[in-house]
């Protein structure tokens, strides 16, 4: 016998609860298709020094959870103006119950729940699905943040190639063309390492006053210490050393610091997060970007270094003072929009209290690193 479709006015929208936890991680890993731990959970909602509950929104059918609207609570600056702010991510419905209503019954428990109190403002970067609800809920589109691609090893496709040929082959002439087709990709990805090192070079001015230490975990007092020394205008994150030290805790993900030192002083930073194919630069400092732009671009040198041998290196929004310089592109236009569909992210706005107008921002009014991100 079939289950009776339900309405969403037959399930019931209520507040997270410590109990939803283990169904939370299981409908995670199915709508998403990643693995999160009990402690990736601590670090992003319960532990989160911004908020001061679990802020989830759950959707329930007979007392059990079968949607979450959650949200990445996180301090905004804004000139002098410090604004309590929540970034909605990890929205999920079971497939079971999709197209029921719910994202909005969620949506209108989340607005209800948090209108004139903290935080000031929801942020976020809706994907496709998300855009109209948002939209239909009072969220107003501000414009698009880019995201830039350095290819590093234009012959990966065909290492993989190289790679399923060999998985599969069962003669011995097959795995002569396997070894062929190998020699050629090692060659290529040579060529172009060599390349890419030497014209980045030739590109950074030769500060011999100029020292540069590599950490893991990124030292968050230093970190706040350059954000300190030039605050920009533009909407972003605040970034103390207790947000830093939060920020950079996140057991999914391994973040790598360079810092510029001169005469001792700490003058720039930048930190990345590798994977097994790819590098993320994450956050450059200071975030006035040109202030130090030198020793910027020889922390990133540095770091191209430490990982040439990755296929790509990926950054986001405003996290490099030259992006083409080194060979970044934009995935919005050409070569790369012509190769793959963009990761650009749109941001959305809506206002929760009468403070700062956040709608009414055009995208320019804000700087973005991945560190902004709640994926980051």
């Amino acid at each position: 016998m079939s289950t009776p479709t339900r309405t969403a006015t037959q399930y019931t929208v209520r507040a997270f609860d410590l109990a939803d936890r283990a169904t939370f991680l299981s409908m995670y890993e199915t709508v998403f298709g990643h693995e999160r731990s009990a402690d990736w959970f601590r670090w992003k909602f319960s532990e989160n020094p911004f908020a001061d509950h679990v802020p989830i929104i759950v959707a329930s059918d007979d007392g059990d959870p079968v949607g979450f609207r959650s949200f990445f609570a996180q301090e905004l600056r804004a000139g002098d103006t410090i604004l309590p702010a929540f970034q909605p991510c990890d929205t999920m419905v079971h497939p079971d119950h999709r197209k029921r209503g719910l994202f909005d019954r969620m949506n209108e428990r989340a607005i209800e729940r948090y209108t004139d109190g903290r935080p000031s403002c929801f942020f976020n970067f809706p994907n496709e699905h998300s855009k109209r609800g948002n939209r239909k809920h009072g969220w107003r589109e501000i414009g698009t943040v880019p995201a830039y691609y350095r290819p590093q090893n234009p012959a990966g496709v065909l290492e993989r190639v190289a790679t399923d040929t060999q998985h599969t082959a069962q003669r011995r002439s097959r795995a002569s063309e396997t070894g062929v087709a190998a020699a050629v990709t090692n060659t290529l990805r040579d060529v172009v390492t060599a390349t890419h090192r030497v014209c980045d070079r030739l590109l950074v001015d030769d500060e011999s006053t100029l020292e540069i230490e590599r950490t893991t975990p990124p030292p968050a007092d230093t970190l706040a210490a350059i954000y300190r020394r030039s605050i920009p205008d533009a909407i972003h994150a605040n970034r103390t050393a207790a947000f830093y030290r939060w920020r950079f805790d996140n057991p999914s993900q391994t973040y790598t610091s360079y810092v510029a030192r001169r005469a001792g002083e700490p003058v720039a930073a930048l930190v990345v997060s590798s994977a097994a194919d790819h590098v993320r630069l994450v956050e450059t400092l200071p975030r006035t970007l040109e202030t130090e732009a030198a020793a910027l671009e020889a922390l990133l040198v540095a770091a191209l270094e430490d990982f040439a041998d990755r296929s790509y290196v990926e950054a986001f929004g405003e996290t490099l003072p030259t992006p083409l310089r080194f060979r970044f592109y934009p995935d919005t236009r050409a070569p790369l929009s012509t190769l793959l569909r963009p990761t650009s992210r749109t941001l959305f706005a809506r206002n929760l209290t009468d403070g700062i107008n956040i709608e009414s921002t055009s995208v320019t009014s804000w700087t973005f690193s991945r560190l902004e991100l709640d994926t980051t």
